[in-house]
């Protein structure tokens, strides 16, 4: 009986280690890639034949509300593809995905996302959950340097707002430096602080990672503030490091991180959304106002008639751009239709092909050259956008959240 039971055991691991092996596999083991086909290069003509053959359903876990609407459009010309819209939420997403390819029960083929933090990319396209899918004739049309970390369907940033009718000729701020004005250097704190501050979730990735790219980029902020004030900047962020290696590490002198925790230092209001945020700037009622939500809520703040606008044009830059990116799924079993949606989401290889402008609103640019987004009152270059450092925002991300936790801690309530 004893001898049984040993049997039986290794049976089982047996069972186990083959099925891990089935399960865990590239996608040629796991759904239907032909590796002798060169994807990249094929035709969206081309990846309708085979995806036809597929047969199967081409499920989008999608973050944007702008991809049920190209699905629909995808459905008309291509009705005979089955496809699904699954609305996901940008915070879970990536677990969901995880938990699918971990039980090899992979439900998704293509995931729409934002990735503002850099995750999405080093969790999951660098542990080979997800895939990036670069089309030659598309991305023929898109700037090299915002292919680096996936194939991004439009770009688009989180603004500060500010009031209009309080502030008729135009942004009243130069740089970032502006915001924290009113920090006394001697006490460290604020004495006269000129903003009301309203925020939406500061420490999610769309947020947090802005004062990583400002940390990125210290040296820059540290010549703007002296090109405004006439000084070098005063760290006195430096009694407040308390870094601790694996948990909260931040550099020394550094400008970037003396902006936040004078920020961290200053009196605001965080609201759960962006209309909340948008709305506040509007009334205004505490005198000098800004908010800082997401570009896309000056849509409803132009139809309500509200006196709002993006801060924009502010030194060393207003923000970076943030990409909402499309992925495969590693063991899709539509690899053509999985494809061949991504494609008509971008426009194909002449931008007119597919349904691109499906993801047209205020706060998107096109990431095209030869197409371009109607609904912004601004280009990026007036904006003034840069390209976003996701290996170093990742590195710096959790720290962020950790030391503006503790920082808050400290202001003065």
């Amino acid at each position: 009986m004893k001898l049984n039971k040993v049997l039986l055991s290794i049976l089982v691991m047996m069972l186990v280690f083959t099925f891990a092996v089935f399960a865990g596999g590239d996608d040629e083991k796991k759904g239907k890639v032909d590796s002798s086909i060169d994807y990249d290069s094929l035709s969206m003509a081309e990846l309708y034949e085979l995806a036809k053959a597929e047969g199967g359903t081409v499920k989008v876990y999608a973050s944007t509300t702008a991809a049920s609407s190209a699905i629909r459009r995808f459905k008309q010309v291509y009705p005979d593809i089955a496809i699904e819209y699954i609305s996901c939420d940008n915070d879970t997403v990536a677990s969901k995905i995880e938990l699918e390819c971990d039980t090899g029960n992979v439900n998704a083929d293509v995931m729409m996302v934002k990735d503002n933090s850099g995750e999405i990319y080093h969790e999951l396209v660098l542990y080979d959950y997800i895939s990036v899918y670069y089309p030659k004739d598309v991305t023929a049309h898109i700037n090299q340097a915002s292919l680096k970390f996936g194939l991004p369907l439009y770009a688009t940033f989180n603004p500060w707002y500010y009031n209009t009718k309080m502030f008729p000729d135009g942004c009243p701020l130069k740089s970032w430096w502006d915001i924290v004005e009113g920090y006394d250097v001697q006490t460290a704190s604020f004495k006269n602080q000129k903003w009301t501050i309203y925020t939406k979730d500061i420490l999610g990735p769309s947020y947090a990672s802005l004062w990583c790219q400002l940390i990125v980029d210290a040296d820059d902020m540290a010549k703007v503030y002296e090109q405004q004030y006439g000084k070098p900047v005063e760290y006195t962020y430096m009694s407040k490091l308390k870094n601790q290696a694996g948990i909260m590490e931040l550099p020394e002198n550094n400008a970037g991180v003396e902006f936040l925790y004078r920020f961290s230092q200053m009196k605001m209001t965080e609201l759960n959304d962006g209309d909340g945020v948008v709305d506040a700037v509007d009334q205004s009622i505490n005198g000098p106002t800004l908010g800082l939500a997401s570009a896309s809520k000056l849509d409803n703040a132009i139809v309500y008639g509200m006196n709002v606008d993006w801060v924009t044009g502010i030194n060393p830059y207003t923000g970076f751009k943030g990409f909402s990116y499309s992925y495969l799924v590693k063991g899709s079993d539509n690899p053509a239709g999985s494809r061949l949606f991504i494609q008509y989401c971008m426009g194909g290889a002449d931008g007119q092909s597919g349904c691109y402008t499906a993801f047209d609103g205020y706060g998107n640019w096109s990431i095209r050259d030869d197409v371009t987004y109607e609904k912004n009152p601004k280009s990026m270059e007036e904006v003034k956008l840069t390209e976003p450092e996701f290996d170093k925002i990742y590195e710096n991300y959790p720290n962020v959240k950790a030391y503006w936790i503790y920082w808050r801690s400290l202001a003065t309530k």
